[in-house]
């Protein structure tokens, strides 16, 4: 679903994920498999900055390059091949099929064929907006319809970003050219990472074209509660994040997802 194991950095991070273990232990995503008796996140190799082992944990034993977390939040360094549940986290944006997670952590499925409304500033005079566009799979069928996000579009006052495929157009709606730009784009690896800052506030997204995954990132408390869009409000309570434009409860992740469909590109 475009998750990944949960990669616990802090003492806080880590005991809501213990919460969620129960009475069970689960994997993490934590590993010296690619760097002997040296553990880093599973995701990307980079060095963990955090840990909770166990008493006389890791034992470094052979075989033992995966890590499960107790019920009671510390660590074990485990033979990979155990049997056991996993905790996964996913980073707010969209993940390949579609999958979606808002700003608050809601995460749903929604197979939208067109563009939507990602997120946006929800006052009367937006200072931005970013839209996304869905379009079937290879393997869609008029039975059973898959999508997965293929473009997407940032709007910061005049100024504009579209990202298509690997492709990027940047421009201005009123063509003034001599302003400072707001939307800062940089290709890393095949991956794309925009930048915009709207008061005092950075959003950071990621773009994998190769998994058709966008990640959102944001930076500042400004927007808390004033966004809307596929992405929810931000308020920090998801239960509340399927609200339509006109502020009324969706149904469900469909009547939610349809809500936010941009008849046309802006």
């Amino acid at each position: 679903m475009g998750g990944f194991l949960a990669e616990p950095r802090t003492k806080t991070e880590n005991d809501k994920i213990a919460n969620l273990c129960g009475k069970e232990t689960y994997w993490i995503g934590i590993t010296d498999l690619n760097h002997e008796d040296t553990f880093t996140y599973a995701r990307d190799d980079s060095t963990i900055i955090y840990s909770n082992w166990s008493p006389s944990e890791p034992s470094i034993s052979l075989g033992e390059h995966c890590t499960q977390m107790y019920v009671d939040g510390t660590w074990n360094d485990q033979n990979c091949n155990d049997h056991m549940g996993a905790i996964c986290q996913f980073d707010a944006g969209c993940h390949g099929d579609p999958h979606l997670k808002t700003f608050d952590g809601r995460a749903y499925t929604f197979q939208g064929t067109c563009w939507y409304t990602l997120f946006k500033d929800c006052a009367d005079k937006s200072r931005f907006e970013v839209t996304t566009k869905f379009e079937p799979r290879e393997d869609s069928s008029p039975d059973q319809v898959r999508t997965r996000i293929v473009a997407f579009k940032v709007t910061v006052g005049d100024e504009y970003s579209i990202i298509d495929g690997l492709d990027i157009t940047t421009g201005r709606t009123g063509g003034q050219k001599t302003a400072a730009r707001v939307i800062t784009v940089k290709e890393e690896d095949k991956n794309i990472i925009l930048n915009f800052t709207s008061k005092n506030t950075t959003f950071t997204l990621k773009w994998t074209l190769r998994k058709h995954a966008l990640s959102v990132t944001y930076d500042g408390s400004f927007y808390h509660g004033k966004l809307c869009g596929l992405m929810g409000n931000a308020d920090g309570v998801a239960a509340n994040d399927f609200q339509k434009p006109d502020g009324s409860d969706a149904k469900d992740a469909d009547d939610f997802g349809e809500s936010w469909k941009v008849n046309e590109m802006k």
